[in-house]
């Protein structure tokens, strides 16, 4: 049967002869379940369901054969420790002719697997450099990746105790980078590789293990990281920290009867805005992470207008993009967008975001705007832009807000920058 599960030496064999038959009697026997998909073990005909809802058997109970009938088909007698006794049938030549058990490869061998089990309790397992580094502690049957249950090693850290379960062909693999230590060259601190992680457990693919990570000269920080990239992941919360845009310079209109203004830095509720001040506006302006927000006031003697259709955001690379602002519809940031008017002495509050980093998500069934800053951390991206045309007696004057963005690390003690 295709669900039937082969333990391979452990595993009652398909015999050629009734005398073959004979050399299970007195043997002890179970039927394990599979921690898989639950639909299999309910389905009909799975050797499982058979065992259990047919023959009266229970999953996980050691039987002893107390004889083998041979014929159309193989004939188990078992019996519990209590000395209840059922039969099950086994399936002799494969032809699916029958209700019973197709497969005796789904009987597990009890005694055969206890008499090697001191046989694997002790293995050694050494690290690149050839140091001892973990040892076998016991020899189980264990299910790995919601599978059947097969024979696996529990193998345990000589360095933090630390143990996992892994098949034994995998164990060298697994320890393998025990003792190596691991840096990187911005973080003072450097880690040794002495465990693998409990988490590792719910994989049987090694290249997936956690290991467990200690500080040299703290041995009580311990962090865990993947063999893929541990020089990464052990050391990411060193590096944790975020981009700001901080304004670098506004190149204002080549209109003379526009003075240069002032720049200055405005710090409120750990909230850092830029003023800048000419004889037409007064604008205080934020750099965040998906748009620039602000709010203009105009000090000339005429009335101004904001001209949204010519104002444009310009990428790290110098790619250019239309803006939308508020009122406009995610749907409709292409469209024409109509002037905003400010009469002498007013002022408005509003938001300035790339269209090209507008899109909707088919995932999330709704309009979402991506962030101009870039998606990896610790990079020196260059410069944004925003340029906003201030139209003063029909007169277009661009103003350029230029913003320098930088990663500002939340931990600088511990960085050798």
């Amino acid at each position: 049967m295709s669900f039937a599960q082969d333990y391979g030496k452990y595993s009652v064999k398909h015999s050629t002869s009734k005398a073959d038959l004979q050399q299970y009697i007195g043997q002890h026997v179970q039927v394990f379940k599979y921690e898989g998909r639950k639909d299999l073990y309910a389905k009909k005909g799975h050797d499982e369901y058979m065992f259990s809802n047919k023959f009266g058997g229970k999953i996980g109970e050691t039987y002893r054969i107390d004889k083998v009938k041979s014929g159309k088909q193989i004939v188990f007698d078992l019996s519990d420790n209590s000395g209840n006794k059922i039969q099950a049938k086994i399936n002799a030549n494969g032809d699916h002719n029958y209700i019973g058990m197709r497969s005796c490869n789904s009987f597990f061998l009890v005694d055969k697997f206890e008499a090697d089990k001191d046989s694997f309790i002790g293995l050694t397992f050494s690290n690149s450099e050839g140091i001892t580094v973990a040892k076998s502690v016991d020899y189980v049957m264990a299910a790995v990746d919601n599978s059947y249950p097969q024979p696996r090693l529990i193998v345990q850290s000589e360095m933090d105790g630390s143990r996992v379960i892994c098949a034994k062909e995998d164990a060298q693999k697994i320890f393998l980078p025990l003792g190596r230590i691991i840096s990187n060259p911005k973080v003072k601190a450097t880690f040794k590789v002495v465990g693998v992680n409990t988490e590792s457990q719910n994989t049987y693919n090694p290249t997936y293990f956690r290991y467990n990570f200690q500080n040299t000269e703290d041995p009580h920080i311990v962090r865990h990281g993947t063999i893929i990239s541990p020089e990464t992941t052990i050391f990411e919360q060193d590096l944790t920290g975020h981009y700001v845009s901080v304004l670098s310079k506004v190149e204002k209109p080549s209109n003379s009867a526009i003075r240069y203004g002032n720049t200055t830095t405005v710090q409120d509720k750990n909230v850092t805005r830029y003023s800048y001040i000419d004889n037409i506006i007064d604008i205080l302006i934020l750099g965040g992470s998906k748009q620039f927000d602000f709010v203009l006031k105009n000090i000339s003697d005429n009335s101004i207008k904001i001209i949204w259709n010519e104002a444009a955001f310009i990428d790290f690379d110098g790619t250019t993009s239309k803006i939308m602002h508020s009122g406009t519809k995610y749907s409709q940031r292409e469209a024409d967008q109509p002037a905003t008017t400010i009469i002498k002495g007013a002022k408005i509050e509003d938001l300035a975001a790339p269209n090209c980093n507008v899109r909707y998500s088919e995932k999330l069934k709704d309009w979402i705007i991506d962030p101009m800053y870039p998606s990896k951390p610790a990079l020196s991206p260059g410069q944004l832009k925003l340029m906003l045309p201030i139209q003063i007696r029909d007169v277009i004057n661009e103003y350029i807000f230029i913003f320098d963005v930088n990663y500002i690390y939340n931990h600088p003690e511990r960085l050798n920058i």
